[in-house]
């Protein structure tokens, strides 16, 4: 299918936000805002499935109530046919290809949930680690623009591999540091100097690569360090192309094993 310059430009960026971060909401929502620039679209909501809960947890939103989110979890998700007959489709489907638009918004869940934020018409992306959920994208469109047409579906699928080992990093990082918390203690042993020895960064950089080994979150790191989010950011990029990664959880490897 032909793919626009522009089109091919968005689909690189959301491929690089995919693996910039160790934390499941921050890159679900650093992606997200780059998912409806690339699909033309205006809401999106996205989970994590807790399989102890037997729930959709962890849910970041874009355009959509933070109460309305809750309202989901809390009690709509039980009058949610639409989402499991998504989610077994395994790539990239919209929601029109299980339900008509006209009996979708005869339904509860659109009436009583949907429709308040303005959702209409949707396209959802869930993507499985073997046969285990671990993350989903759902997209929407308002009202009176088009329904997600085939491109929109290929889009989707195109990035659908690099979603799941961005969600399957982050879990394994995250089952390390719950098994073994002293992990994050060791890396304080880890000397600054070295870092920036080792591998040529600055003495931000190098502060920045033992936070990212830590497992903290940008907007945390940020703060910690007194400086803007997008400065932040500026400097990942940089260690990366120093350390010649893509992921952080390369960069954690790499410093651990070589250090």
């Amino acid at each position: 299918m032909y793919l626009s310059s522009k089109e091919q430009k968005k689909i690189l960026k959301l491929i690089e936000t995919l693996g910039q971060s160790l934390d499941s909401e921050t890159m679900r929502q650093s992606t997200g805002y780059v998912m409806l620039d690339l699909l033309q679209s205006d809401y999106l909501g996205s989970f994590a499935w807790d399989e102890k809960k037997n729930s959709f947890d962890k849910g970041v939103c874009i355009n959509m109530s933070q109460a309305n989110l809750l309202n989901y979890k809390n009690y709509y998700h039980k009058y949610d046919t639409i989402t499991d007959q998504l989610m077994v489709r395994k790539s990239a489907t919209r929601v029109n290809d299980i339900i008509s638009q006209q009996a979708l918004t005869k339904t509860e869940f659109y009436n009583d949930f949907l429709a308040v934020d303005g959702l209409y018409y949707g396209i959802n992306l869930h993507v499985f680690n073997d046969n285990e959920n671990i993350g989903d994208f759902r997209v929407w469109r308002k009202k009176g623009r088009e329904n997600f047409d085939d491109k929109s579906v290929y889009m989707l699928n195109m990035i659908k591999p690099y979603f799941c080992n961005a969600m399957r990093n982050i879990r394994q990082h995250e089952t390390v540091l719950s098994i073994h918390p002293e992990q994050s203690i060791c890396t304080e042993r880890l000397d600054i100097h070295k870092l920036k020895l080792k591998f040529s960064l600055t003495k931000r950089e190098a502060q920045i690569t033992l936070e990212i080994i830590q497992g903290h979150k940008d907007d945390t790191i940020a703060i910690k360090l007194h400086i803007a989010f997008s400065t932040l950011r500026t400097h990942i990029k940089h260690i990366f192309a120093k350390l010649k990664i893509t992921s952080r959880s390369l960069l954690i490897r790499k410093v651990l094993s070589e250090l």
